[in-house]
This record gives structure tokens, C-alpha cells and sequence, in this order.
């Protein structure tokens, strides 16, 4: 990135500390970002737009907007139920951790109704998938996990608070969850028709 500032380089007063922003080129793809940074004082004279502008040769940005969004392709997952666990992904990728979270929890009972199991709460459908073979244990331990950790907020309760770590494990065991259903199976198949298809050349 290039700062193509100072001339535009906005700054206020955030706390007890200045949030400075400027401007910047991407060296690759030329599209523009803005990055931004939280420093103690800044000069208070003529020259504070140069100065302002010399911070960026020294120091990088501490943030960035637009942030970097992340989805998820899930080529072997109905479009049904991909869309929502892609979009879990991209809300974990721009720190919204509890719709990454609640994102999750409604893509498991997706993944349910998917295969059938229309009835009851959430616990329930987890329970029928793992007794008609579509999870195994631990995916079942997995997905109850899942719910346990939405199942306030899919309430209305948001006193506790999570975090990074909370619902970067709850997306990861949602991908386990929709590799064991979906993407296994599928994989399989791919490669039982190869084996085939070499016994009968």
C-alpha cells in the first residue's frame, strides 16, 4: 500500500488520543483503501499536514476500511445451506462474532431440515441426525456445542459477551459438521466412479 496522501489526511480526537486516516493505493491492484491509526499528540504548527503525511513512511496503518471480507465456496453443500455457512465466514472476517455465531447455529438445523428432520427443537434434530447415521459422534458433540453457544443470543440474551476465539471455533466445528454430512460423502463418490471407471477401461 502507498500513501497517496497528506493533503486529505483527516484527523480527530478520539480519547485521549488522535485518530489520524489517509488514504492509500493498493501496489497491486491500484483500488483505494483507507487506513487509519491512534497516536498521543500530533504537531500543532504549519506543518502538521507534513507531518501528518511523513507518519505513514514509518508506520502502518492500525486498521483498515474497507476490512478484508471472507466468505466460503462449499461446492458439494446445497445452495440452501451453503449461502448461510459462506455468510458465517464472512461475519467472522469483519469481527461480527456473535451473527457469525448465531449464523452457524441456524445453518446445523439447515443441515437438518436438509435431510429430513423437520421436528422438534434443535437438540432434538441433532439428536435424529446422529441416529440416522448422518453425523457421528463427535460431529454430534460438535453440533450441540454449536447450539449451546447460540442458543441465547437466538433468545435475546447477549450478556455474555464472545470473542474471536469463541466464534472462530464454533465456524470451524460448523465446517466439520458440513464436511461430514456433505463434502465426505460427495469426495467418496468422486473417487469410488474414478475406481470404477479404471476397471472397466
Amino acid at each position: 500500500m502507498t500513501s497517496i496522501g497528506p493533503a486529505v489526511t483527516a484527523e480527530y480526537a478520539s480519547g485521549a488520543a488522535h485518530i489520524i486516516e489517509n488514504p492509500f493505493r493498493c501496489d497491486n491492484c491500484h483500488g483505494l483503501n483507507i487506513g487509519g491509526a491512534r497516536v498521543l499528540s500530533l504537531p500543532m504548527n504549519t506543518a502538521r499536514e507534513d507531518a501528518m503525511g511523513a507518519y505513514w513512511h514509518s508506520q502502518d496503518p492500525d486498521y483498515w476500511h474497507p476490512q478484508f471480507v471472507q466468505g466460503q465456496d462449499y461446492p458439494d453443500v446445497p445452495d440452501h445451506v451453503a449461502r448461510p455457512a459462506s455468510e458465517a465466514h464472512t461475519c467472522m472476517s469483519v469481527s461480527a462474532y456473535m451473527s457469525a455465531i448465531l449464523m452457524a447455529r441456524s445453518v446445523i438445523e439447515a443441515v437438518a431440515k436438509d435431510n429430513g428432520i423437520d421436528s422438534g427443537n434443535l437438540f432434538k434434530k441433532i439428536d435424529a441426525m446422529h441416529g440416522k447415521g448422518l453425523i457421528n459422534e463427535f460431529a454430534k458433540k460438535t453440533a450441540h456445542t454449536i447450539r449451546t453457544f447460540g442458543n441465547d443470543m437466538a433468545h435475546g440474551d447477549f450478556a455474555v459477551e464472545v470473542d474471536s476465539a469463541d466464534a472462530k471455533g464454533v465456524v470451524t466445528f460448523m465446517d466439520y459438521i458440513l464436511r461430514e454430512v456433505y463434502q465426505a460423502p460427495a469426495e467418496l463418490q468422486r473417487l469410488q466412479d474414478a475406481a470404477d471407471a479404471r476397471k472397466t477401461a
